[in-house]
This record gives structure tokens, sequence and C-alpha cells, in this order.
């Protein structure tokens, strides 16, 4: 089959277009200009085709790097067919809107699965694999902007601080010095707050410490923030919302710089009770473990909750432990492992 195609021809390194014609002559494809003279030669087989999509031009790639583009859309598939080869499978699904609308369900619930099953384990695994010198560097990182924004110096005395500190590693002898650091700050606009960073380092606010009426519900405070610290919850949420920025990028196309601008959100975590349900149970279970294990009653974690929840208003006002579950289905469930 001969057939001939308008369109526009730019040589390679250059972006200026000049008005030309393909040729099809059986197995090649040639591109002269207006007066005739052949431009560029090539088999079929070393074109690169752009497939169909509606009414946008057609672009077609030469060995040398230099292209043709063309509008005659119809002109392009006739000579494809005779050439046997298929249309592709975006064409197909554009001509046939109830496979088009299959396809396009199918790739919602893969996303959504993706999103719901595959980012969540994977985004576990990086977390654990992170090193040592990269905890420290974000970590520092994040309490320096709190310190510079919402937190400020404890007025805790240095007795009450070496006090808790004792206290803690009396009664969890079985966690490494190394494993965690307590730092104690005023919370001012946090108020009665607590939060664990992903190297180890965590952080009560001299209004917890005055609000919290037992030693049992200090050491609750303490484990449940642990238990964040050893499932790397900080990271591993900061690792999946950068990878529902990197599909989104994907699916619809808009650039964004992801990983870093996540991790320079991580204070964000800290002060706008970030973490998940899944991620404040696994803490909350976390806490009831370390707690039984040292002999004192889960339901102490419980008692906690409830005095934060009275000092903050109820779930709207409750800026310690995430609003995700609600504080009651917490204090039931620590109320159930002492049982």
């Amino acid at each position: 089959m001969i057939g001939e195609a308008k369109g526009k021809y730019v040589t390679a390194g250059s972006s200026r277009a000049v008005d030309a014609r393909m040729v099809f002559s059986g197995k090649e494809l040639s591109v002269v200009d207006e007066s005739g003279e052949k431009l560029v030669t090539a088999p079929l087989a070393e074109v690169k085709i752009s497939s169909r999509l509606g009414s946008v031009p057609r672009i077609l790639s030469f060995p040398d790097q230099s292209g043709f583009e063309t509008r005659e859309n119809d002109i392009v598939d006739e000579w494809l067919r005779s050439t046997g080869k298929p249309r592709s499978l975006v064409s197909l699904l554009e001509g046939k809107l109830r496979y088009a609308l299959v396809g396009a369900v199918l790739t919602v619930l893969l996303a959504w699965g993706f999103v719901s099953y595959g980012i969540p384990p994977l985004a576990k695994v990086v977390a654990h694999q992170l090193p040592d010198d990269f905890l420290d560097s974000t970590s520092e990182f994040s309490l320096e902007v709190l310190d510079r924004l919402v937190l400020e110096p404890s007025e805790l005395t240095e007795d009450r601080k070496n006090e808790i500190g004792q206290l803690v590693g009396r009664s969890f002898p079985q966690l490494s010095a190394s494993s965690y650091q307590l730092v104690f700050r005023r919370g001012a606009d946090l108020g009665a707050n607590a939060f664990a960073l992903p190297d180890g380092v965590i952080v009560f606010t001299d209004e917890l410490i005055e609000l919290l009426e037992s030693d049992a519900e200090m050491l609750a405070v303490f484990a449940h923030e642990y238990g964040h610290v050893v499932e790397r919850h900080s990271l591993r949420q900061i690792l999946q919302d950068s990878a529902i920025t990197v599909l989104s990028f994907l699916i619809i196309g808009e650039a964004t710089d992801t990983l870093q601008e996540s991790l320079n959100a991580l204070p964000a975590v800290f002060m706008h009770d970030a973490y998940s349900r899944e991620f404040e149970l696994e803490a909350d279970d976390y806490a009831f473990q370390m707690l039984s294990e040292a002999g004192l009653s889960p339901d102490s974690l419980g008692d906690a909750l409830r005095r934060l929840s009275e000092e903050h208003g109820g779930d709207e006002g409750l800026k310690y432990f995430s609003s995700h579950p609600p504080f009651e289905d917490r204090i039931r469930r620590a109320a159930e492992a002492s049982r």
C-alpha cells in the first residue's frame, strides 16, 4: 500500500518545523518536502509511532532523532493496519466507552488496594532500614523547629527530672539506656502533651507532669511513646504520606518535591495528632505489654487518657494522643487489657 499524510518535519537538533509529507510504501516510511525532495527514510521497525489518542497529533520518531508530526490519524491507522500492526490498547478503549469505564474502575480499585495494603508494609520495612544518622538528623531538626515555634524551656527542677528518669529506669530495666532519652519542655500552647522523636527522644511537657497523679500514669505515658519509637510510627507516617504523594503524581501528573517536603513537615506530626488509628492502637498494645511485664496495670494508661481528655475538653480539644480512635475506645481497651 502506498499512501501519504501531510504534516510537519523537524530535523534532529532543531526546533524549526517545515511543511512536509509522509509517504508510506510497503514496510518503509519516507518524508519529503514540498518540492518532493526526500528528507528521511527508514524501515517501519525502526520508527517509533505514538499511540492514537483522539485527535491529538501523532508523532513519528526516526532513528536519526528527526521527527514527523501529523493530524491525519485515520490515514496512519489505515496504513498500520495494512502492515498487520494492531491498534494500541488506548485507542481501542477510547472507542469503547464501557471498556474505558471498566478500566477506570479497575485503576481506582488497584490504586486503593495499593494504598491500603501495599504502602503500609513497604513503609514499615523502609522505616526500619533507615540508618541511625538519618534518625538523629531528622529528630534534631524536628525538635529545633518545635522549640522555636511552640515549646519553651522546662521549669522543672533538675531533681524532679532526675527522679522521673530514675523511675523509668527502675520500672523498665530491660530497656537499653541508649534506646531512649527523656527530654522536658514547657508545652505552652500544646499544654499537657508528650511525643516521641524517631531517634528515641521522648518529650514530656511540664503541664503533663503536673496533670498526671501517679507514677503508674507517668510510666504508662512513657510506655506508649516508647512504642511509637520501637515501631517507628512517625517515619512510617511520613513515608506513607510521601508514597501517596508520589502515586498521585504518577496518576494526576502534578509534580511535587515529595520526600524532602514530607520530612520537613515531620514536626506537624507531633503538633497535630497525625498518627493513624493503626499506629495509636499499636503503641497502646505495646504499652499494655510493657506495663504488665513491669507488674503495673494497663489500666493506668486509661487513667492517664481520662485525665488528658478532661484537661483538653474531650475529643475536640484533645492534643495528647490522636483523636483516631476516640479516647473512650482506648480507655475501654486499657480496662480490658488489665483484666
